[in-house]
């Protein structure tokens, strides 16, 4: 019986201090995300300063279209079409 208390002292215990932690470590967290988040803002501005791009300034980049590859060794391809 004596284990049995002990353990449930040492879950309480253990669960008072996460509690106590779970504000500095969720500040933590988010502080890292930011940080993650505005870095690529920064990297972004500058790939624009390397291409001598000024800001206000409008560029079109065009990805040419994909061509669809199909493996005839898979199987017969069929193109989907919704029917209503």
């Amino acid at each position: 019986m004596e284990g049995f208390f002990t353990f449930v002292f040492i879950l309480i215990l253990l669960f008072w201090i996460l509690i106590r932690l779970l504000p500095f470590l969720l500040r933590w967290w988010v502080k890292r995300g930011l940080r993650n988040f505005e870095s690529g803002f920064h990297h972004n501005n500058k790939e624009r300063k390397k291409e001598n791009i000024k800001e206000g300034e409008v560029t079109i980049e065009v990805n040419e279209a994909k061509h669809k590859v199909v493996d005839n060794s898979i199987g017969e391809y069929v193109d989907y079409e919704e029917t209503k």
